[in-house]
């Protein structure tokens, strides 16, 4: 069990050091910030980094990493927070109590809640900003968290992971699913997500059509909710339950299916596709290709179609190469 060390105080800036000293002198100069630089207070120096960051009007996701020894004082936030621990560990004393904010946990911190931290080893955490319109649409559908601390029922930790995994995937996509788990979060009932059912309702499977739509490649979850007349928090469990897979996860296997076929006419150039499939560019198709497929389009286009045909050297020059 970590305990915050007796014989030192929790400090914020420059904690342990004497006015006047160098060292303090640093923490000072790093509180200022120079334009454009990441805003570092209250963490002197390096002891936080940010390493990702992911933001839609609802909440702000960053990744963040903390160094060992870092002791942060006694602080509260204007907004609510979730914090997902991806490795190491920290302690975090609240109103009501302190322990060890362990890995792959998930954590709640209402805003306004005074609370103090203490890294003895490095940690990295997924730290979740929730703004007013997430936490309406939860408030919506049923009882939201509103104590401090861990989220102790079962499918907390998976949903955590599934928070980073589809965090670090960094395309249009990932917002849907990452809005979708933070509402499961909110909602302390608890139910498992992972129990399908045979019967798929009548308004689930519109939302599956709409997803293979061509003419709807930039859904949110508001749009399918409207669509549906179901909250999203229900549309995301349902979806889950039924397909075995997130929405997000469905509509990738979707854009690459379509892309599949496309890569099988050799008239189409591979940037073509990739914006014809609703991918921002062929860097983004080729990174989202390799990984559901495990091979770049350029090598699945050769295994369907073969090397394509030398030119002869009289032929037009302003033809299409075969690609």
């Amino acid at each position: 069990m970590i305990r915050p060390p007796a014989s030192k105080s929790m400090h914020s800036v420059g904690a342990g050091l004497q006015p006047g000293s160098p060292s303090a002198a640093h923490s000072r100069r790093a509180s200022a910030s120079p334009s454009g630089a990441q805003p570092l207070l209250p963490y002197p120096g390096e002891s936080r980094r940010i390493l990702g960051e992911l933001e839609t009007p609802a909440v702000k996701v960053e990744e963040m990493v903390f160094a060992p020894g870092l002791c942060i004082a006694r602080h509260s936030h204007d907004t609510s927070n979730l914090i997902y621990v991806i490795a190491g560990e920290h302690w975090s004393g609240f109103s009501r109590g302190g322990d060890t904010c362990a890995p792959r946990t998930v954590r709640y911190l209402p805003a306004g809640e005074p609370h103090e931290n203490y890294f003895p080893v490095g940690c990295r955490c997924l730290h979740i900003e929730l703004r007013q319109p997430i936490l309406e649409l939860a408030a919506e559908h049923g009882q939201m968290i509103c104590l401090p601390g861990e989220l102790a029922w079962p499918s907390a930790t998976a949903l955590g992971a599934r928070l980073h995994r589809e965090f670090r995937q960094k395309d249009d996509l990932s917002r849907l699913d990452i809005e979708a788990v933070i509402l499961q979060l909110l909602l302390a009932d608890g139910q498992d997500s992972t129990q399908r059912r045979g019967f798929v309702p009548s308004w689930l499977a519109r939302i599956r059509e709409l997803l293979q739509e061509q003419e709807h490649p930039r859904l949110t979850l508001a749009e399918l909710s409207r669509c549906a007349g179901r909250h999203p928090v229900q549309i995301s469990r349902q979806f889950h339950r039924h397909f075995g897979c997130t929405i997000s996860e469905y509509l990738r296997r979707v854009r690459i299916a379509r892309a599949q076929l496309m890569l099988s006419c050799r008239d189409l150039e591979v940037a073509e596709i990739a914006l014809a499939c609703g991918f921002s560019d062929q860097s983004h198709f080729t990174t989202a290709f390799r990984r559901l497929t495990g091979m770049p389009p350029h090598r699945y286009r050769l295994q369907v179609c073969g090397k394509p045909p030398v030119r002869d050297a009289s032929s037009n020059s302003s033809s299409k190469t075969p690609c």
